[in-house]
């Protein structure tokens, strides 16, 4: 028979336990991580000429969530201008319309070749490249927000597209599409 006290010891163990993976998971969640190999971009970045119109090709490797891929030679890219229900990987519930945006994105993305093409900032403060992405003629973060599975989402400096954004966003909340056909 065990002892209140071997139980209690054991019972404070595993909330310890427990705390510590919560924390290394909150760390890994919210420390930036450089980028995969970045060799590739860094001429880009270190060009003082602004890379506008300039589209560059890659082959996507993997969808993480509707606004984050993985392409060959660069890693993670996140697609400027837009915002797409997170996948909660950590949490393991993803928000509503998450699944079906990075199902989408996959659709349009997974495996293909894409071009790339970057506004004034070359990445984000996790060290993301950041990019707008076209497959062939497709408008990849365009098309996100006009089936209504992203939300315009503008950070400056970058901007290129916000006017296009916000007018794809309005007509996908009119036509109550995606993420808009929930009751306001």
């Amino acid at each position: 028979m065990i002892s209140a006290r071997k139980r209690r010891i054991a019972v404070v163990s595993i909330a310890v336990l427990a705390a510590c993976v919560m924390a290394i998971r909150a760390y890994r969640w919210v420390t930036p991580r450089p980028p995969q190999q970045a060799g590739h971009l860094s001429a880009l970045e270190a060009s003082s000429q602004s890379a506008s119109g300039q589209r560059y090709s890659y082959r996507c490797t993997r969808v993480v969530d509707g606004d984050t891929i993985q392409v060959t030679e660069l890693g993670p890219v996140r697609l400027i201008g837009i915002d797409t229900p997170e996948m909660n990987y950590d949490l393991g519930v993803p928000q509503p319309f998450a699944r079906e945006a990075k199902t989408f994105c996959e659709r349009l993305v997974d495996g293909k070749e894409v071009s790339l093409e970057f506004d004034v900032q070359k990445r984000d403060k996790y060290g993301r490249v950041l990019a707008y992405v076209f497959v062939g003629r497709t408008f990849v973060n365009a098309e996100l927000v006009k089936v209504g599975l992203a939300k315009a989402y503008h950070i400056p400096p970058n901007r290129k597209y916000r006017t296009m954004f916000k007018r794809l966003e309005r007509q996908a909340k009119d036509k109550r599409r995606g993420i808009w056909s929930r009751p306001r």
